[in-house]
């Protein structure tokens, strides 16, 4: 029940009588009798003259507020309806590439998403001063949209495209951290496309195994949303990570080269020669194999 009472209806009282949770017609009734049996009922006796007094047995849970509240409670409704009429499904691409921002940049004494239900979407802001600062902008974006709820203690609850919006600045700002979270993430999801995931059981329970179709199907729900976020990091950004890359591959490729070539000095018999070799590269070739062991491992 959306009431302020918490202990609930009594006889005698008046209610407010909805179905539907956020939407539908409001009834007065007047509170006859708490049944004793489970599920709780309560019996009530509708109040409206063209009702004849009809009396029904209704879960407790659609009486949301005392009557005498009513008014203040449908404005809090309308606010909030407003508030989240615009909130996206699990699948829109936005929503998916947003979750990914605020969940790689994760700040939780600055910020929370609402990931679920018709509040999904809503970004809860603790500390605006804080958070305009780190994203470079003025504290008046997170109330640019009228619809923007400020509690008591300042927390500043925006609707759906300011969320949007702040998750794209997010995005700029930790550009890089993102484009190789990003990449680490679809690196995991071709070695599922390959092998499948199997998650382990707790205790007893035996693990799940997820077959690699599935994993595909995944992967193909998600890679708009994360191909989504490279956007927002920009070229510079993205460009940045695949040169990055590429000499890491580059080093890779020389080092295994001149573990090899030392090697087979050593195994030749030029002691000398591959010791003089390992002390200009610096790193012995014994570490260059099991650093490669690990990488291939991981």
């Amino acid at each position: 029940m959306d009431r302020d009472a918490a202990q609930g209806p009594s006889p005698g009282e008046r209610w407010a009588y909805r179905v539907s949770p956020h939407h539908g017609p409001v009834s007065e009734v007047e509170v006859l009798k708490l049944g004793t049996q489970r599920p709780l009922r309560v019996k009530v006796e509708f109040s409206a003259e063209e009702a004849e007094g009809r009396q029904e047995w209704v879960s407790p849970a659609r009486l949301r507020v005392r009557w005498e509240e009513c008014e203040a409670w449908l404005e809090r409704e309308r606010i909030w309806n407003d508030l989240v009429h615009d909130c996206p499904e699990d699948e829109d691409v936005d929503f998916i590439a947003a979750t990914y921002v605020y969940d790689t940049c994760s700040s939780s004494d600055m910020y929370s998403l609402e990931r679920s239900g018709r509040q999904a979407g809503l970004l809860h802001v603790y500390e605006p001063a804080a958070l305009a600062e780190r994203l470079g902008v003025q504290p008046a974006l997170f109330t640019s949209d009228p619809r923007a709820l400020v509690d008591d203690d300042g927390t500043i609850t925006t609707p759906w495209p300011t969320t949007l919006d702040v998750a794209r600045h997010l995005a700029a700002v930790h550009a890089e951290q993102l484009v190789e979270a990003l990449a680490q993430a679809e690196e995991k999801e071709s070695q599922r496309a390959i092998h499948g995931q199997f998650y382990p059981g707790r205790g007893s329970r035996e693990g799940t195994y997820i077959s690699p179709d599935i994993c595909i199907d995944v992967d193909r729900r998600y890679r708009p949303g994360r191909d989504l976020v490279r956007t927002w990091c920009g070229a510079t950004a993205v460009d940045q990570h695949t040169e990055l890359a590429t000499l890491r591959h580059e080093v890779a490729r020389i080092g295994r080269v001149a573990e090899a070539a030392i090697t087979a000095l050593r195994d030749a018999g030029q002691t000398a020669t591959a010791l003089r070799l390992e002390k200009q590269l610096g790193v012995p070739a014994a570490l260059l194999r099991e650093a490669r062991a690990r990488r291939d491992s991981s």
